[in-house]
């Protein structure tokens, strides 16, 4: 395994650190989105390294063509990538050309003006009323008594409000202090408020009060038994095992319950425009995707259709 420090300059050292740190920060990329980035773009520069053959330094990183991406690109391909991986890769540079950019370091690149791969985008792949019941009623069963509100809470964030895994565990205390909404912090640091339906928001509180340490208003309110903020990877393994017990399907994961949340609305008529909202998505592309899945049209709201709503308990 190459130490990419040594490939490059103690000047573009700093720059990608300062880097890694806004789209950590500021730009609020999810964990596993964070991590993919800054691989990439280690990467890239090893990449580069190896193509002029010399230690690089930030006149060479500036003076990237697009000759040098495609040889890139093609490097990669062949060493088994696919579309969407390269996909990721591009947007994961353009990422830390904007940042240059954004520090008046360089004015222009021609790799912003690079249009991505193309690729087939894989249908969402929602869970059956069965296979959720199923997971809830085994969460309620198998868990200490604390643990298993934490994580019904959390199964319940992402399948009846749509929240992403990093979304439910970057709330704190002082975004669902109102009873009828919840503020949430999405992708890029984006906020949306939500409604929330009142079993959950009854099962939030019964969570905190349960809980064996007490907490702020700007601090996160789920936490892991040592009392810090719970980690995305220990909520995948929590889903995974029961998964594993219950022998779900492999689609069974923490962004399934978003999918079936979704799924759902569009199913019991809820428009596209409203879905979008609520997933947070930037486009409306992203949300068009669910129409695969069923295309009925829409004309109700979240608190009359959605299945945990308490006019369909």
């Amino acid at each position: 395994m190459y130490t990419i420090e040594k490939k490059m300059n103690s000047e573009l050292g700093n720059l990608k650190n300062e880097w890694c740190k806004w789209i950590r920060d500021e730009k609020r990329l999810s964990e596993n989105t964070y991590l993919a980035y800054r691989r990439d773009l280690d990467s890239f520069f090893c990449f580069l390294s190896l193509y002029f053959n010399k230690k690089i330094d930030l006149s060479i990183t500036k003076d990237i063509d697009n000759k040098t991406i495609r040889s890139w690109f093609f490097s990669k391909l062949e060493n088994g990538a696919v579309p969407r991986s390269n996909a990721r890769c591009l947007s994961s540079i353009k990422s830390f050309y904007n940042f240059l950019i954004k520090k008046k370091i360089i004015d222009y690149s021609p790799i912003l003006n690079i249009k991505s791969p193309k690729f087939k985008s894989s249908l969402p792949r929602p869970l059956s009323m069965n296979q959720i019941n199923k997971v809830l009623e085994f969460i309620i069963k198998n868990e200490k008594r604390w643990i298993a509100k934490r994580n019904l809470s959390i199964v319940l964030l992402m399948w009846g409000v749509g929240l992403r895994i990093n979304e439910v565990l970057d709330l704190k205390l002082k975004d669902i202090l109102d009873r009828n909404e919840i503020i949430v912090r999405g992708k890029g640091g984006k906020e949306r408020i939500l409604p929330i339906i009142e079993e959950i928001k009854n099962l939030l509180f019964m969570m905190l009060e349960s809980m064996p340490v007490s907490i702020k208003k700007d601090d996160f309110i789920f936490l892991g038994e040592k009392g810090k903020r719970l980690h995305p990877t220990i909520v995948q393994k929590e889903i995974r095992n029961i998964r594993r017990l219950l022998n779900l399907p492999e689609n069974t994961t923490p962004h399934s319950f978003r999918h079936t949340f979704a799924t759902q609305l569009l199913e019991n008529m809820v428009d596209l425009r409203s879905i979008q909202e609520l997933l947070g998505h930037k486009s409306l592309s992203s949300t068009q995707k669910y129409t695969a899945v069923d295309s009925k049209r829409v004309k109700k709201i979240i608190e009359i259709y959605h299945p945990r709503s308490s006019k369909n308990l």
